[in-house]
């Protein structure tokens, strides 16, 4: 039954290029549906201006679309970059111009929680994948799970999706999460069927049973939540 269940939600799932890994940061809060304009005005207004993030980082305004009611933040700010384009974002000092941005975004939003992490495997071709599944999950065994993980999503991914598979070090929730999967799609058509691609390949499903044997009872499924892009700096 366990299993059967992880091959259920795990079907979602899907990743043969290698990119280069990011380090992130999340500030999820809830705001309410008549000030979202506003929220991406003030957004857009600072994050457009030059100097408003360090180089390399960058940064994503995201809507969360489909969640359970203790995963119930509305949107997220997300800061992405290497480790030491991040160092630098948050070593910045004094900075007027944010906390002013900072107090007119609290005029109009109420936060949730913060996290951060660091990527691990990531596969499929760059894009924007404006929709992005997420699942969250607690591993036993790390290192099996991933190089699983790698060696079935390298060669079977479609071309058309990202998928990211990376951990959380700080911001966990009692929920215990130490890993999760990210899968970025072009459109919700794809996202709500995207492990179809395997029909009728007898390749991708023999080596998709093989990977959920060797993956069975080191991994548990904690949640997952959809969410879309809104804005990209």
């Amino acid at each position: 039954m366990k299993k059967l269940f992880f091959t259920c939600v795990l079907a979602c799932c899907s990743f043969a290029l290698h990119a280069q890994e990011y380090y992130w940061t999340t500030y999820s809060f809830n705001v309410e549906a008549s000030q979202v304009e506003a929220v991406e005005h003030l957004a857009n207004e600072y994050f457009s201006k030059e100097g408003s993030k360090a180089e390399g980082v960058t940064v994503y305004l995201f809507e969360n679309h489909f969640y359970d009611k203790e995963n119930d933040w509305s949107h997220q700010f997300a800061f992405t970059g290497t480790l030491d384009a991040m160092g630098s974002q948050y070593s910045r000092g004094q900075n007027d111009s944010w906390e002013l941005f900072l107090t007119k975004l609290g005029q109009y939003t109420k936060g949730h929680s913060a996290a951060a992490g660091n990527s691990l495997i990531t596969i499929g071709e760059p894009g924007t994948h404006p929709i992005q599944n997420i699942l969250w999950f607690d591993v036993e065994d790390a290192g099996k799970f991933a190089s699983a993980w790698e060696k079935y999503h390298s060669k079977f991914n479609p071309k058309d999706r990202r998928m990211t598979l990376g951990q959380f070090r700080l911001g966990r929730s009692s929920m215990g999460e130490t890993h999760y999967a990210l899968m970025g799609f072009n459109d919700f058509k794809t996202a709500f069927n995207a492990g179809a691609y395997r029909k009728g390949n007898k390749a991708a499903e023999k080596a998709w049973s093989e990977f959920i044997e060797e993956v069975d009872g080191i991994v548990t499924i904690l949640r997952s939540n959809t969410r879309i892009m809104l804005g990209k700096w």
